[in-house]
């Protein structure tokens, strides 16, 4: 967890997404409470089980990762204390593939490096139309349409969740990537929802919840367990609210 973690800080802002996962039996609350507690610096996603999530073969030895490359090809697995060398090399190469892109083509490539590294849709949608009728420009168009409608989707499962913060900010970056494309419209009326005044209220609640988890971050766990306790007291039945107890819930809970 310790190199997992050091790799999450190092390479998450130029596209790697660390997965943490639970195989031993633990609930949920326990994870997230251990994590809290022992790796509280810890900024990646977590899960108990995983096999659906993460298509990397059982071990029954720990410590266990994978190293799966950008097309979902797994590319490694073992014990990473053995390999991490291996491990860096391989993240750095797949990493050049988000920024450059991936493909058997160039014209791939072109639209790869487009849609992931840049999140230019406009872009990307230019480069496909400029493609010969063909498999290859069906299945990219396909590539494009259903990465829109993840991140369009995500915008929805952060704000849901009470992230309010992530979500307008996934909204503003895929309005950005949209501009001048055939998706500009329906994304600014997803923009437009941050507008209202029930968004605005959940907006400077999660503003103070993104305070208390940098304390938490820093080890400043009175001070933030105290405004947390505020912050729950005063937020009422709203999703960010729902998110403070679920949190001051975690943290109360005894690590087994």
């Amino acid at each position: 967890m310790p190199s997992a973690i050091k790799h999450d800080h190092e390479f998450s802002s130029k596209g790697l997404v660390t997965i943490l996962v639970e195989r031993q039996g633990a609930e949920q609350d326990n994870l997230e409470s251990f994590l809290w507690k022992t790796f509280p610096d810890s900024e990646c996603f977590s899960c108990v089980g995983g096999s659906v999530f993460v298509p990397i073969p059982e071990s029954k030895g720990i410590p266990h990762s994978g190293v799966i490359g950008v097309d979902g090809t797994l590319l490694w697995a073992g014990n990473p204390l053995s390999a991490p060398k291996q491990i860096e090399d391989l993240l750095e190469a797949e990493l050049v593939k988000v920024k450059k892109g991936w493909g058997a083509t160039p014209d791939a490539r072109k639209v790869r490096a487009a849609l992931y590294g840049k999140g230019d849709f406009t872009g990307a949608q230019a480069a496909i139309t400029a493609l010969p009728e063909g498999e290859e420009r069906t299945a990219l168009q396909a590539e494009l349409d259903k990465r829109y409608g993840v991140l369009k989707q995500a915008v929805t499962n952060l704000r849901d969740q009470g992230q309010w913060l992530a979500a307008q900010e996934a909204a503003l970056e895929l309005q950005k990537g949209v501009a001048g494309g055939k998706q500009v419209s329906e994304v600014a009326a997803l923009v437009a929802e941050f507008d209202t005044d029930a968004a605005k209220a959940e907006i400077a609640m999660d503003k103070k919840l993104d305070k208390i988890v940098k304390q938490l971050r820093d080890k400043k766990t009175d001070n933030a367990k105290k405004a947390l306790q505020s912050l729950v007291k005063g937020a009422g039945a709203t999703k960010v609210g729902e998110r403070a107890k679920h949190l001051q819930m975690v943290l109360d809970t005894k690590v087994e």
